[in-house]
């Protein structure tokens, strides 16, 4: 029991600290750990047990603050998750960038008609692409910064006078983790990225997804308002959309929940599994339901001008959309499987 309460609670530490040096940092504390139980056996003349454990690790301190000895000072994005930060932020500019590449080529194309507008035209394009990247990296920013507050803000408690003092840390709260139970922060990260940007585009951005036959006016007006957009979904979808929010946002409280502790528990779990099956049951019903296409057969004719490749166009967008609701079905019910698996292995 000693030495798990020593790994649990060198892997509360190490899950604080940055991916490059957790590793060292680790074993450096496991051996201080180590010689500091071994020379309070020989002052005692007692065995190691795991008293003495408990004890060792309360005087070395929780977990957060011995971490924070070895960040420095803090950030808006800690160390820890600006590597991922970075990523994130140069896949979504790379999208942003192809993005504002079609559009300004759609400009330049535009220009050769119309070169007395050239200046305007190419300057509209660089302050749409400018204004993208803001608000892009305004919401990544605020996603990272919840997500650093989630994992790193030291517990605290509040009296009755309403001053905040300092919670004592307790080592018997530690609790042990095994390679199942813990958090992949990578792929925790990313959903609620997913969950987020979903909201915000299906909640606030529907004139986005669909088609224009003049694209090109986005640029003369600096605007969507004065576009004609043939929708891609219809408003049998967004009927839906609701229903997929909650599940969306109750998903991104879930895994902020999971980073602050760390590891799954029976509750987490069967959150997990609720939100699972009620996407699941969700997609059914889109499945069954009314077609969630907005855009006809003769609006993409007008679009591309080429009847027969409308009609192929139509078919491809029809199969891929219930292929997603197929796939959302199957791989939810495959997910619910397996967290109910390891719910039962996790409480024998």
């Amino acid at each position: 029991m000693s030495t798990n309460l020593i790994d649990t609670y060198v892997f509360e530490i190490g899950r604080r600290l940055p991916r490059k040096t957790h590793t060292d940092i680790e074993a450096e504390i496991r051996s201080i750990l180590q010689d500091m139980l071994e020379e309070r056996s020989q002052k005692t003349g007692k065995p190691i047990d795991e008293e003495m454990t408990l004890d060792v690790l309360k005087a070395y301190g929780a977990p957060e603050k011995v971490a924070a000895t070895y960040q420095g000072e803090r950030y808006v994005i800690g160390p820890q998750l600006y590597p991922i930060f970075m990523q994130v932020l140069r896949i979504v500019l790379m999208v942003i960038g192809i993005l504002a590449a079609i559009g300004l080529g759609v400009a330049i194309y535009q220009m050769v008609g119309r070169p007395q507008n050239a200046f305007e035209i190419f300057i509209k394009a660089v302050a749409n692409f400018g204004a993208s990247v803001m608000t892009a990296l305004g919401n990544i920013v605020l996603i990272f910064a919840i997500l650093e507050w989630a994992l790193y803000r030291a517990g605290k408690k509040v009296e009755v006078k309403g001053l905040p003092k300092e919670k004592e840390w307790d080592p018997r709260s530690l609790t042990k983790v095994s390679s199942p139970n813990q958090v992949k922060m990578g792929e925790t990260i990313v959903e609620i990225i997913g969950c987020f940007a979903a909201t915000v585009i299906f909640n606030f951005y529907r004139l986005s997804i669909g088609f224009t036959p003049r694209l090109n006016s986005v640029f003369e007006n600096g605007n969507w308002s004065s576009v004609t957009v043939i929708p891609l979904l219809s408003e049998a979808f967004f009927r839906y959309v609701p229903f997929l929010t909650l599940v969306w946002v109750l998903t991104i409280v879930l895994n902020i929940i999971l980073l602050r502790i760390g590891h799954w528990n029976t509750v987490t779990r069967i959150n997990s599994i609720g939100l699972k099956v009620i996407g699941i049951v969700i997609a059914a019903v889109m499945l069954a339901g009314p077609s969630l296409i907005g855009v006809t057969t003769p609006a993409l004719v007008t679009v591309l001008g080429d009847a027969e490749g409308a009609r192929v166009l139509m078919t491809l967008i029809t199969q891929s959309v219930r292929g997603v609701l197929w796939l959302s079905i199957i791989g939810g019910s495959i997910d619910v499987i397996r967290v109910i698996y390891r719910t039962i292995t996790a409480t024998k």
